[in-house]
């Protein structure tokens, strides 16, 4: 079995989890105003050193139960600001934002790294490495711990609406290919990346590949698709899951969990084909103006009992192996959690410029 979640501990958290905003969340800047936008974008990159702890992490990920408990132990006050994109968060630490904590996705730390943009990890975090658990232990993004330590993992599949269908949904060709005289019945999410990813799978290709036959078979794909997509776009995509406005949505397995809460109908489903796998890291950013303490939040989100209250509040699998034993057994048997035997899960990896390039230019052509 690849990526599961075992224990023997059955008894329910009360503790809240995050709110339904949804992870990597692309909202649209255009809601926001002016004046707030600004706050954002002067603060972190002018503040000097007030001894205060800047993070900037995924909406999900913003724990203030839990940071305020790193507070009460060592003084050190935590400001949460929050990105929706992977592009968005590259774009923050390009521009100089002195923040001290981000959490990229794996498949982003090579180019980060590569434009200096993360401090190696401080020497003393290195060794947490080995209480990783086998699905996240040294990446192959960050082999030796270099720069990130695995914070949470998780997969990008399908969301089956039970209640609007009966179909035995078993294999990604029935999500791109749908009868002719179905309506618009299907979500897809916004995040280029993800989406290439899935339609590799789907079609039996790896992840990234740049031959000429491969894109043209990947953009038929999603072509042939799109009479069927009533949204593309992961803006208030768990939302219209739990209101039954979507048949299939392809989803994120801690987004479903959450869903699934207000939505019994719901089903996370694993295509024969396989998924895909990400991982969410912490990092320090070359610009940061308090390493030392944030290699002191660093290790302490990564002890078992802090990590396991983690988890629970952003509803995804976390990387301390030790810290499985201490989750509810509902968490850790959700079928969002847990790979079958037999399902390909190949790591989201960053594509080569000249393959991100092609991939737009069939994102844009599709949403002509």
């Amino acid at each position: 079995m690849q990526y599961t979640c075992h224990s023997e501990r059955s008894e329910e958290s009360s503790r809240p989890s995050a709110p339904p905003v949804l992870r990597r969340l692309k909202r649209s800047l255009a809601t926001l105003g002016m004046t707030v936008l600004l706050a954002i974008a002067l603060i972190p990159a002018a503040r000097a050193d007030d001894g205060k702890l800047y993070l900037y992490i995924w909406d999900t990920y913003a724990d203030k139960t839990l940071f305020d408990k790193f507070e009460k132990e060592t003084g050190i006050q935590v400001v949460t600001d929050i990105y929706s994109s992977m592009e968005t968060l590259l774009a923050k630490l390009q521009s100089g934002a002195a923040y001290d904590i981000v959490a990229p996705t794996g498949n982003y730390v090579p180019l980060l790294a590569s434009e200096n943009l993360l401090l190696p990890l401080p020497d003393e975090l290195r060794p947490l490495g080995a209480k990783m658990s086998d699905a996240v232990k040294n990446p192959s993004y960050d082999v030796d711990y270099q720069y990130v330590l695995p914070l949470f993992w998780g997969t990008t599949s399908l969301a089956v609406n039970t209640k609007l269908t009966k179909e035995d949904v078993t294999s990604w060709r029935q999500f791109f290919e749908r009868p002719e005289a179905e309506g618009k019945t299907l979500g897809v999410l916004d995040d280029i990346s993800t989406v290439m990813n899935i339609v590799s799978v789907a079609a039996g290709k790896n992840f990234c590949d740049p031959t000429p036959d491969t894109l043209k078979t990947l953009q038929a794909m999603l072509i042939k698709q799109k009479p069927f997509v009533k949204v593309y776009g992961a803006d208030g995509y768990s939302e219209r899951l739990a209101s039954n406005e979507v048949t299939m949505q392809m989803a994120w397995s801690g987004d479903v969990y959450r869903a699934r809460k207000d939505n019994p109908a719901l089903k996370y489903v694993y295509p024969k084909e396989g998924v895909e796998v990400w991982v969410d890291n912490f990092a320090i950013p070359a610009a940061s103006k308090n390493v030392e303490s944030a290699a002191k939040f660093i290790a302490f989100i990564m002890k078992p009992e802090n990590m396991a209250e983690y988890a629970q509040y952003a509803g995804m699998v976390p990387s301390i192996e030790a810290a499985k034993p201490l989750l509810p057994a509902s968490f850790r048997n959700a079928p969002e959690f847990n790979i079958p035997d037999g399902i390909k899960g190949p790591l989201s990896t960053n594509c080569p410029p000249r393959v991100v390039k092609n991939y737009n230019k069939i994102w844009q052509r599709l949403l002509r």
